[in-house]
């Protein structure tokens, strides 16, 4: 079907223009866009493109020259076009594809008429896809989760660059899976990225796997050790036939014919998850480190997560943001110097801080002391001289502007970014319940073994003095409770036990499909529902119960991230109570003992910590002799609590508040959430009835309040389409509250940016037989037969991405009526007014009139033609100033912060200005196309 040569262009990304096929491979094919200067992959399995072929009478250009096609012939796929009449045939890949490249109101013409809906449809679409299209949030709606301000303005911040590398440093619990997501969605959906790498740990594979399904709704492949071969297809490299990998990467350090697929497939984002485990060392970097690297070079994009950037040493954190700009970093000893400036100004915005809540008497500091080297630069500025104001308030808004210069100054364009617990604030405390509890004969084998259960037969599991105590334990709370302990076995013993003793319960595990596990989680979450959810190891990954806030460690985890990762199920902003975690262990078992090195050596279950990693490190033999009962020394858990504490006290001196300051701005972070609450649904519901309808699409509306609708949707027998994304066969609910689908995981989340929305409104633009439709009128006022006209013009620019040109011209419709004179009528109706008035007309009946009328139409619709372009010119006209006015004015901005702030290169200035001048001719170049008729005939009323 797919050769190379052949014009396709993308319903999902009509802006692109036309593309040639330039590749093929077993499976997919590269697509060039020339217009758009972008390249894209596509399966061969995909539904998202239209053939491009021309007709008799079309226009074409080739070398320079414009020809009238005469006649079209179709030979081993490819179309070759007869151009004079001695017989010059040229084949499609060698002509300049037009961009009018149909006398679009001939091919209308010939249509058969559709139901006089569909022309209403079509104009809502285009508007709800202008109004996205131009959105300063869009790719950020669509999260399934609750926006939270430091992530929603990170993601903001990095995304929209022109190139999205970063750290993202955030503490244990802050969200930077979803962080990362939120930066892969948004240049998803912008046309920036179309092919990403995700590597991980192994045990964060699935993880991951799982939250870019349930957030993003972003399905991903997971490429491992055991699927690897699977993917395999004679010599095709599996890397290059998905376009969404996750991969673990000590895997992929260990395969190196796995590597090299995956450095041979083109990446336009890699995310590297725990990247301080990437080991360096000037002579003898690691595998993994390198594997990295070159991927770092190939990729425009590059997001390395650590909530421990620094732990392995300040060399090797150097070593990692060499990854991401080496030209920037690559001196050493000149970034250290960079940083103690770096310090400097964090120890001024430290000063400044109790200002801004008027916690602090500013007329008691020695300000031009205290501003040091910065006194030349701000003694000047408005809000220098306020800082001694003796009004307060003026004081506080004044020690804002001083902070915001500074991060201005040191943060603009930095590629590190941390946000801390206690630099965002609303997270709940903690409070340890624990239950030694003495053992018995039939789990002697707890004394040697991390799991009580190992080595004792699942017959006997009830007879573990930890199951008696969880039912007399259960027996006396009302509350929801989340159990949490390793084995999928386990879990699901308890939840049978559980179950039979009379409780609510659920259980949750590894060894059930994603449905059911999100089945499960919903019932959890019901108000109505299960009381107990027993949750494997895979609970503690990645879901949020913070609706409970008890939690039952009915075993504990080998390592203290585990345990952060159980905890932070319930410890999240958003939770109203004191988590109460409860801890049952065997007496002298290792449990105990590792209870012991959790709690007194760590203090991990009152308080997360960023450095249980180190101390293990630190005191790796003992702690292993400790556990296994080979050393019963209590000095060891002393020595690891005044070490412990030693490295949070380093850490809290080391603490930048610039750096968190610079990574999250409060107010900003308000506005764009404001903005993405005010967009994301706004419309929805109507639009999901009358689209679902024009499908026959079984669609039931469980709620009809427009901000908090719910549907229940499933494919029906007499669908016109093929599928819905993201839709079982059964069925699935939608929810357009975010705070309610959050709390289900049975349900989605729609917004405009959901894939069965988006399926659905390029389904409609595809509806070729919808571009022509018709109605009655019925109307005392005029003569019946009167014939009307309405017509949809579209204005179009063509540019890359990267140009954001959309976000001020984006696909926009210009709709008109008028009578078969031309006579203007729409400037006294709204066009949903005018709908209104309309009444259907039978299809045979339709085609008559359209038989009828063709040659009036044609002369009536040549004066839309005209008028549409007296329409256009002042939105093109507004739309190149605000586009120049944008341009100009972050042009400005870093022009003025690069004479302090390094970060900024000339080589930024002379993009941006590049992209300007780019962008203001490809606006010029705009076409203005004809979409969409309805012919309305005027009848008497009934």
């Amino acid at each position: 079907m797919y050769q190379t040569g052949q014009r396709w262009s993308s319903r999902n990304e009509p802006d692109l223009g036309v593309g040639m096929i330039i590749e093929k491979q077993n499976k997919s094919f590269l697509l060039h866009f020339p217009d758009a200067e972008a390249d894209r992959q596509y399966s061969n399995d995909q539904t998202s493109l239209v053939r491009r072929t021309l007709t008799p009478g079309d226009q074409l250009s080739f070398k320079d020259e414009t020809f009238t096609v005469l006649e079209v012939e179709e030979i081993d796929g490819l179309i070759e076009y007869r151009i004079s009449d001695d017989d010059d045939w040229l084949e499609e890949s060698l002509i300049q594809f037009p961009r009018n490249d149909k006398n679009e109101l001939d091919s209308i013409l010939a249509l058969s008429p559709a139901r006089r809906m569909w022309f209403d449809l079509r104009r809502h679409t285009l508007e709800h896809q202008a109004a996205n299209a131009a959105s300063q949030v869009r790719g950020l709606m669509g999260l399934k989760a609750e926006l939270l301000p430091h992530q929603i303005y990170l993601a903001h911040d990095i995304a929209n660059r022109p190139q999205a590398r970063a750290l993202l440093c955030d503490e244990v619990g802050m969200g930077k899976t979803l962080e990362a997501g939120l930066i892969l969605h948004q240049r998803l959906l912008n046309g920036l990225c179309k092919r990403a790498l995700i590597l991980t740990p192994t045990n964060l594979q699935h993880q991951w796997l799982v939250e870019m399904l349930r957030r993003f709704h972003q399905p991903f492949s997971l490429i491992n050790d055991a699927v690897y071969e699977d993917f395999m297809d004679g010599d095709d490299n599996p890397f290059e036939q998905q376009p969404f990998v996750i991969a673990p990467i000590d895997w992929a350090s260990q395969h190196p014919k796995a590597a090299q697929h995956m450095l041979d497939a083109e990446w336009d984002m890699v995310i590297v998850d725990e990247a301080h485990h990437l080991a360096w060392h000037p002579e003898t970097p690691s595998i993994g480190y390198q594997v990295v690297a070159r991927l770092a070079e190939k990729s425009e994009s590059l997001l390395l997560l650590s909530a421990t950037p620094e732990q392995t040493g300040e060399r090797e954190h150097f070593s990692r943001l060499q990854l991401l700009d080496a030209d920037r970093y690559h001196d050493f000893e000149r970034y250290q110097a960079q940083q103690q400036a770096f310090k400097q100004a964090a120890s001024l915005a430290e000063a400044l801080l109790p200002i801004t809540t008027q916690d602090d008497n500013a007329a008691e500091h020695d300000w031009p002391t205290t501003f040091g080297d910065y006194l030349e630069e701000v003694k000047a500025k408005e809000w220098f001289t306020n800082l001694t104001d003796s009004n307060p308030e003026q004081r506080a808004e004044a020690a804002k502007e001083a902070i915001s210069w500074l991060i201005d100054r040191h943060g603009t364009g930095r590629e590190m970014f941390r946000n801390t617990r206690a630099a965002v604030g609303g997270f709940p405390n903690r409070a340890l319940h624990s239950y030694p509890l003495e053992n018995n004969e039939f789990f002697a084998s707890a004394t040697h073994h991390v799991q009580p259960e190992t080595d004792v037969q699942d017959g006997l599991w009830e007879k573990d003095p930890r199951w008696n105590w969880l039912k007399e334990f259960l027996e006396c709370q009302a509350d929801k409770v989340l159990v949490i302990c390793h084995t999928a076995d386990m879990a699901q013993w308890l939840n049978d036990q559980l179950t039979f003793a009379g409780f609510q319960s659920a259980d949750f595990h590894e060894q059930m499909p994603l449905i059911h596990r999100d089945r499960a989680a919903a019932y959890f979450a019901d108000e109505e529902g299960a009381q107990i959810l027993v949750c494997s190891e895979i609970g503690s990954e990645g879901r949020n119960f913070q609706f409970s806030h008890h939690l039952v460690m009915y075993d504990l985890p080998e390592h203290p991230d585990l345990l952060e990762q159980r905890i932070g199920r319930l410890d999240r902003l958003g939770q109203r109570e004191d988590v109460q975690i409860h801890v049952p262990y065997l007496a002298n078992s290792v449990q105990e003992r590792l209870f012991h090195w959790y709690h007194d050596a760590l203090n991990a279950f009152c308080r997360t910590t960023g450095a249980g990693d180190k101390v293990e490190e630190a005191f790796r033999d003992s702690l292993y002799a400790y556990l296994h009962g080979q050393d019963d020394d209590a000095t060891l858990l002393e020595e690891a609590n005044v070490y412990h504490e030693a490295l949070l006290k380093q850490m809290e001196e080391g603490r930048n508040r610039l750096l968190e300051m610079s990574s999250c701005r409060p107010e900003r972070a308000r506005e764009l959430i404001t903005q993405i609450n005010d967009q994301a649904i706004h419309g929805l519901h109507n639009y999901i009835e009358d689209v679902t309808h024009a499908f026959n699409i079984h669609a039931e509306c469980m709620n009809d309040n427009p901000e908090q609708s719910a549907w229940f949707i499933r494919p029906s027998t007499d669908m016109m389409l093929e599928a819905l994304p993201g839709i079982e066969e059964e069925g699935k609910m939608l929810m357009l509250d975010r705070r309610q689908a959050s709390q289900r995981e049975d349900v989605a989340f729609a917004t405009w940016e959901h894939p069965l929305i988006t399926m659905l409104m390029d389904e409609v633009q595809g509806f070729d037989s919808g571009k022509l439709t018709s109605a009655i009128l019925p109307i005392a006022a005029l003569p019946e037969g009167t014939v009307l006209v309405e017509s949809m013009f579209v204005i179009e620019a063509t540019a890359h991405p990267r140009l954001k040109l959309a976000q001020s011209l984006p696909m926009t419709p210009m709709w008109q009526l008028s009578d078969s004179n031309g006579k203007f009528l729409h400037q006294q109706f709204t066009a949903d007014k005018w709908a209104e008035k309309l009444k259907g007309v039978p299809n045979r009946v339709a085609e008559q009139w359209v038989a009828a009328l063709r040659k009036n139409l044609i002369e009536v619709l040549q004066t839309h033609q005209l008028n549409a372009q007296d329409q256009a010119r002042p939105i093109v006209q507004a739309a190149k100033s605000s586009y120049q006015h944008r341009c100009q004015s972050e042009i400005e901005r870093l022009s003025e912060l690069k004479t302090f702030n390094s970060a900024i290169t000339e080589e930024d200035i002379e993009r941006l200005e590049t992209n300007m001048q780019e962008g203001l001719v490809r606006i010029d170049e705009h076409q203005i196309r004809l979409d969409a008729i309805r012919i309305i005939l005027t009848t008497k009323p009934e």
